[in-house]
């Protein structure tokens, strides 16, 4: 079994406008409302690749509810742990006229910071041992930053491979935990290792400079349109990403965090698995908004990269 943690989950609204333009009203349409957040993407994800998981969440408010009915109709199992403050929304607006996209990430309410024993509670009570867990996205403000350094301990007690992507403080002070897997950005790369930009072969040291400092088994460095970077096994590759026109961004990663973890839950290895993550990854990009990927297109786009 997966288990998905998603501890700032949120509703995710997209719309379309003719154009963007300075005080004038703009007419919107195709308006899409999804459950969204790291580890909800990765959920969802997964059941579009046929894949068993539970989603683990916080709830609050009428966007709490909302968000637990957005993940029943998409046959979702999931365990929400309430809170007080409202779910928080995040808005993507597509430009049609310039064919850009804008995306605005709105606050999080103020809320008490939620125990992680619920998380040792739901786990403990499952019928069988999760053999991943996947925790993504940020932390509301009211969550300390060892936040993740706890689940990795609690997964690590329920027997699980743990892979997190998240990033700043809360994944540093993670990787003194050990870890299965990391899914940094380059950006989010540069910051562990103390970097504001990385380029040509400082990004293959910057990934050797992390598996040496922190206690990490795998990095998988997200690299957008150019495919991303694998470190397992002592081992260093890069594996490209197929050429594709994007359409949006918004669930990329967690696309393919889905696609590596679904993959090694069926048995391939970890540069198979990335493949798989990477086209899951490059088929998100091609539907708009919020929507996550196609199934078929996926799977095209892994044969096309696995001959």
């Amino acid at each position: 079994m997966i288990v998905t943690i998603t501890l700032n989950p949120s509703i995710d609204k997209s719309v379309v406008v003719d154009a963007v333009i300075p005080d004038a009203k703009l007419r919107c349409s195709s308006v899409v409302e999804e459950a969204g957040g790291g580890g909800i993407n990765v959920a969802r994800a997964l059941r579009r690749l046929g894949g068993d998981c539970l989603a683990i969440c916080t709830a609050g408010g009428f966007n709490g509810q909302m968000l637990q009915n957005r993940l029943r109709s998409q046959d979702i199992a999931f365990r929400a742990i309430a809170v007080e403050a409202e779910t928080r929304e995040n808005l993507t607006v597509f430009d049609r006229g310039a064919n850009k996209q804008y995306r605005f990430v709105l606050p999080y309410g103020n809320s008490t910071s939620i125990s992680l024993e619920h998380i040792k509670t739901i786990l403990e009570g499952l019928d069988s041992a999760p053999e991943f867990i996947v925790a993504s996205g940020s932390l509301p403000a009211s969550m300390p930053s060892n936040t993740y350094a706890k689940v990795a301990e609690i997964a690590s007690q329920a027997g699980a491979r743990f892979i997190l992507d998240t990033s700043g403080a809360a994944m540093r002070e993670a990787l003194e935990q050990p870890i299965f897997m990391i899914k940094p950005n380059l950006a989010e790369l540069g910051g562990l290792v103390g970097r504001n930009e990385l380029e040509g072969d400082q990004v293959e040291r910057a990934i050797r400079e992390v598996v040496e400092r922190y206690a990490c088994q795998s990095v998988v460095v997200s690299l957008g349109p150019a495919g991303a970077y694998l470190f397992s096994d002592s081992q260093l590759k890069h594996i490209p990403a197929p050429i594709v026109k994007p359409r949006s961004t918004v669930g990329a990663g967690d696309s393919m965090v889905a696609g590596i973890v679904f993959g090694l839950s069926g048995g391939k290895t970890m540069e198979e698995s990335l493949r798989l993550g990477v086209a899951c990854g490059s088929a998100a990009t091609l539907s708009p908004g919020s929507e996550l990927f196609e199934k078929e297109v996926a799977l095209r786009l892994y044969e096309g990269l696995s001959r």
